[in-house]
């Protein structure tokens, strides 16, 4: 089966400001969509997180550990 993890981009967070192509996003997961602003966006590897942003990724094995380690 696979898992939705939610993350938020906080403000000292190296991702802020950066295109999601640039994020070691772990292996065999996906970022599904972005909410920004209260709005869900689908984003393509060029989407330039912001700080707040809540990120939405599905993945077969990653845990929340990994994840919350790539994006903060």
């Amino acid at each position: 089966g696979v898992t939705v993890i939610e993350t938020v981009i906080g403000s000292g967070s190296r991702c802020a400001g950066r295109p999601i192509a640039n994020v070691a996003v772990p292996e065999a997961t996906v970022v599904a969509a972005v909410i920004r602003d209260g709005r869900p966006r689908v984003p393509d590897a060029s989407f330039v997180l912001n700080a707040g942003d809540e990120v939405l990724l599905v993945t077969e094995r990653a845990t929340e550990r990994e994840v919350s380690a790539a994006f903060q």
